[in-house]
């Protein structure tokens, strides 16, 4: 029978765990057991009850500690919130506070069998943040914990990934949010069938895909469109932060989803600024998309994008002829309407810059030296304010952008020498930055091999692909029985480019 009052209450919602800790840890099957009842017994209780005042004052959000009574904790706290026994919850409020203090503490072990009740907290939380004064960067700290607490790899994509970024897109806090888009995402939530008959959520997991299931509740569904919002939201982030390289992979990994015969709004965008960010990064477009780039959605988003194709081919002819910049002024000034019109007038505007950056690079590599009035001529926006070009030149140099030093025979900057000291394309790195880039290889090496074999061991144990294989051994399969496989997390394509 459930207590009903809180003196008989409490001593059982501080029954589970055992504090302190036994020496020999519970076995995963007793520790289900009985975090389940524990479960079980807070679903019975009354929110009246979860709320009432403790003797002494104060109430249960006082006493107990969310890192060890993370259920009772986040039951209490719901209740509260549900309720509203507390002054409505708002930023700094102390029903607020102690919001923020579970999704920095709670235990991540726990919070597996509350999937739904902590999704919860998170969209409150997220809620909170975006009405009244609208205050988005309050919830990015909290989100961002909450994600990297509960699955410190970051490889398996929950719907809180799409929620925290969003929020960081909204507060322009971009540095904020690279600890979670760093994380190479590998998985998606599964659907929890091909875990072992002897495992159990607070089992030890070689993937947090383990975890992160269906049943878990960790995540809400995950659909497709979800997905590629959180790739390009991502891309859009890295854009902000100037980490082109980064932004690549986010914009490939959209125009490389799986797709029907055509192309969704967002693939035409991420085509758009993947042209930028290649001007960008290389100074030129690649010829052609990735390989897995669908021939469909390549050929839909190349004749969407012909204005960004064209202003790549007279960004790579002008620096290749060594023309000034004039040209592609103009072509930007033509295109201005649209450029805004797509959201990308600020990397537009940005090409200048890398324009001529990339024209005294390739200076670098065809001369030993050059009068500093004629790289002015070719490259400055004012070509005869020659101090300008100089100090452009030196901060390029600072960056390690170009290797090269200044003659400087008078004070008049028109009589300077720039003197290059060789191809900045080909500078070789120290022994500490091979060894440094080395060993970032060989974890990201490691890394991948271990999620391919998960990937080998679910698909071992997936029903279709056995029953596929029995086919093949009986030569009763027709040549295309492995085309009749329900491909997972392929789904209808939406367009989003509107919640941008």
């Amino acid at each position: 029978m459930a207590p009903r009052d809180i003196e008989s209450l409490l001593p059982q919602l501080l029954s589970f765990p055992p504090h302190p800790p036994p020496p020999l840890p519970l076995a995963d099957a007793a520790y289900d057991k009985e975090i389940k009842s524990l479960r079980r017994l807070l679903n019975e209780l009354p929110a009246n009850l979860l709320t009432a005042g403790v003797p002494n004052g104060g109430d249960l959000l006082d006493i107990l500690d969310p890192s060890i009574n993370t259920l009772p904790f986040l039951y209490v706290l719901l209740a509260h919130i549900n309720t509203g026994k507390q002054k409505a919850i708002a930023i700094g409020s102390p029903l607020w506070l102690k919001a923020l203090a579970f999704l920095d503490r709670f235990d991540s072990v726990q919070v597996r069998y509350v999937g739904t009740e902590f999704r919860r907290i998170i969209m409150c939380v997220r809620d909170v943040a975006l009405t009244g004064n609208k205050k988005p960067a309050a919830a990015v700290r909290p989100l961002r914990t909450a994600i990297l607490r509960l699955d410190p790899s970051g490889s398996c994509f929950t719907s809180t990934h799409l929620v925290f970024v969003r929020l960081c897109l909204e507060a322009r806090t971009f540095r904020a949010a690279e600890p979670v888009l760093d994380n190479d995402i590998y998985e998606l939530p599964s659907a929890g069938k091909t875990q072992s008959s002897n495992q159990f959520p607070c089992s030890q997991y070689d993937t947090s895909s383990g975890f992160i299931t269906d049943k878990t509740e960790l995540s809400d569904t995950i659909t497709y469109r979800d997905t590629l919002q959180y790739f390009i939201f991502g891309a859009m982030i890295y854009l902000a932060t100037k980490n082109w390289a980064r932004a690549i992979h986010l914009l490939e990994v959209v125009l490389t989803a799986p797709s029907k015969n055509y192309s969704s709004q967002i693939q035409v965008e991420a085509y758009k600024k993947w042209v930028l960010a290649s001007l960008l990064a290389y100074g030129e477009v690649p010829t052609s998309l990735p390989k897995t780039t669908s021939s469909q959605v390549a050929k839909h988003v190349r004749s969407l994008g012909k204005a960004y194709e064209a202003l790549g081919s007279i960004f790579k002819e002008g620096i290749s002829k060594e023309n000034d910049v004039r040209r592609l002024n103009a072509e930007i000034h033509i295109g201005y309407t649209k450029w805004s019109a797509d959201n990308n007038l600020s990397l537009v505007l940005q090409v200048l810059d890398a324009y001529r950056r990339f024209t005294i690079i390739k200076l670098e590599n065809t001369y030993a030296a050059l009068p500093l009035s004629e790289i002015g001529r070719l490259t400055s926006p004012n070509p005869n304010d020659h101090m300008e070009t100089a100090q452009y030149i030196a901060m390029m140099i600072s960056r390690d952008q170009l290797t090269a030093a200044m003659a400087q025979n008078s004070d008049d900057p028109r009589t300077w020498v720039l003197r290059f000291a060789g191809s900045s394309n080909t500078r070789p790195l120290s022994e500490q930055q091979q060894y440094q880039e080395l060993q970032e290889q060989l974890a990201k090496t490691a890394r991948l091999a271990e999620y391919v074999r998960e990937s080998d061991r679910k698909l071992s144990l997936n029903k279709e692909y056995i029953n596929l294989l029995k086919q093949k051994t009986d030569s009763v399969a027709p040549a295309s029985a492995a085309e009749d496989l329900t491909v997972p997390g392929h789904f209808e394509d939406e367009d989003i480019m509107g919640d941008v």
